[in-house]
């Protein structure tokens, strides 16, 4: 592997120096007399999608023990997922990509593969985007989990690897093996380059999973921030014709809409967590456009300005932010600012109530104001079905932002199905709704387009997604119990029910996936 490696790093150094040396000729022919020629020294391959190491094999797990650990920390998880098949090998692999404005940095990525008995022979590739972690050193090797408790890499792990995908699972730039000092969060264009540029040096650096996506099974999936990445991703793979052949499209729960659920935020209707959102959206626009203030103290309420830039992700639990009152947990306006509490649906009004508050609220009243009068002057949603409007043209930074990166600017060529819980309070179902009415006016046939809800509410689960119902009531029913029913119980179990759905969406995918193969 390593030899495989020292080849694929001399040919990519040789086309690049070969690439740079015909740029160079043409300059020096004009360049002064006195201008030094660079060193070899001076010369810094950075390209995106190359490994910048070789791939390090950081643990092996056979079925029996990823069973064990599965009981042990998830068994619904276990329950839904299936028991393991495969022994699972994973390795971290370092690897050039772009930061938030375009510009060289590094990453690393997870990269799971199956063996043993029954797992043989050619697998799919499932490119997996992870959901929100405010943790800097997250990362998707260790299936341990991030300090605030949530583990995408044993979702992938249990869902796909132990049943028989290669999975690349990529930290993103900004986290674990990451030299960017910030994370590119909702950052459309950057994200999806992150995510092929891993996908590109695992295809180099294991030349089973370059053969598998070559044999027409690669498939992007991903939940919460993750079904927006894998969104991203497959958009900017779609072009790329001769490189990808992804098989089908498989999200959860994700923003898609974002110009539509920032407004929505604005407008009266703070989602669950909405303050770390907020905090890590809002250092990543900044850092990658510059243009979302000149001075932290526009947007964050006075208490917060100084330390809000960079804060997250950090290294500090969410818990201890939260009790030191470094970040509100909840609070993202004012109580009295306008609009007010939009409490329109019972399903999300405890979580949307959460987020006002007389003291201790995280943006600045007067940004928030801006942003109102931005919103009623200058819409880029239909009110009343969500639905972009062409040629907006908003005034605010944040919403311009907000704007580039919205999802709703395409029409997928391949199958796709959209996940999510209509009770969701972190990110509103409607969301998913807006997207799938989008792509079916782009012309998407009903034959490509499934949506998924796994929340069946007070009615018996039915349908072809029945047995996923069930299972999500079951979890829901059993975190009800736990937190009893005092207000702050009501709370926590409406900001829980995002969680309670990823394992449901991303067995979905999975099945999903699996009809496509046959």
């Amino acid at each position: 592997m390593k030899r495989l490696y020292t080849m694929i790093r001399s040919v990519a150094a040789l086309g690049a120096l070969l690439g740079a040396g015909c740029a160079g000729a043409q300059s020096m022919a004009s360049a002064p007399a006195s201008a030094a020629a660079p060193t070899s020294a001076s010369i810094h391959l950075e390209i995106p999608g190359l490994p910048s190491g070789p791939p390090v094999a950081t643990q092996t797990l056979s079925p029996a023990a990823l069973t064990t650990l599965l009981q042990t920390r998830s068994p619904l998880l276990l329950q839904l997922a299936g028991t393991p098949k495969c022994t699972i090998s994973i390795s971290s692999l370092g690897y050039y990509t772009v930061d938030g404005r375009g510009k060289p940095t590094t990453a690393a990525t997870a990269v799971m593969q199956p063996s043993g008995p029954g797992c043989t022979g050619s697998h799919p590739v499932a490119l997996y985007a992870h959901g929100t972690s405010a943790d800097r050193n997250y990362d998707l090797t260790n299936l341990n989990g991030d300090i605030n408790g949530d583990d995408d890499a044993l979702t992938a792990a249990a869902i796909f690897a132990a049943q028989g995908y290669d999975v690349v699972l990529p930290n993103y730039a900004g986290y674990a093996g990451s030299s960017l000092n910030y994370a590119p969060f909702l950052n459309a264009n950057q994200q999806a380059a992150d995510m092929i540029n891993a996908l590109r040096a695992a295809r180099l650096a294991f030349p089973s999973i370059l053969l598998d996506g070559l044999l027409n099974k690669l498939f992007v999936t991903g939940y919460s921030q993750g079904g927006y990445v894998a969104m991203a991703t497959y958009r900017a793979m779609q072009p790329l014709t001769l490189e990808f052949h992804p098989v089908a499209l498989a999200t959860g729960n994700g923003p898609y809409a974002l110009s539509h659920m920032a407004d929505e935020e604005i407008d009266g209707r703070p989602s669950g967590g909405s303050p770390v959102l907020f905090d890590l959206v809002v250092n990543s626009w900044q850092q990658s456009y510059g243009n979302v203030y000149p001075s932290p103290t526009e947007v964050f309420a006075p208490q917060y300005a100084a330390t809000a830039p960079g804060l997250l992700p950090g290294t500090v639990p969410e818990t201890t932010l939260f009790a030191e009152n470094a970040i509100p947990a909840t609070a993202l306006f004012q109580t009295g600012s306008l609009p007010g509490p939009n409490l329109t649906d019972p399903d999300t009004a405890v979580v949307v109530q959460a987020g006002f508050a007389s003291a201790n609220f995280f943006l600045n009243t007067s940004f928030r104001e801006h942003l109102v009068a931005d919103v009623a002057a200058n819409p880029c949603s239909n009110p009343t079905t969500g639905q972009p409007i062409a040629n907006c043209a908003p005034t605010t930074g944040f919403r311009q932002d907000a704007l580039r990166n919205d999802l709703l600017n395409f029409k997928p060529a391949v199958p796709l199905q959209m996940c999510g819980a209509h009770s969701d309070s972190t990110v509103y179902f409607d969301n998913t709704q807006i997207a799938a009415q989008f792509f079916e006016q782009e012309g998407v046939p009903a034959s490509r387009l499934t949506v998924v809800d796994v929340d069946p509410g007070n009615a018996a689960p039915a349908g072809p997604f029945a047995a996923l119902q069930a299972a999500f009531a079951a979890a829901r029913a059993q975190v009800a119990a736990e937190l009893g029913n005092s207000p702050t119980g009501q709370l926590e179990l409406s900001e829980d029910i995002h969680d309670l759905a990823e394992a449901p969406c991303v067995v979905a995918a999975r099945t999903f996936f699996q009809g496509m193969m046959k």
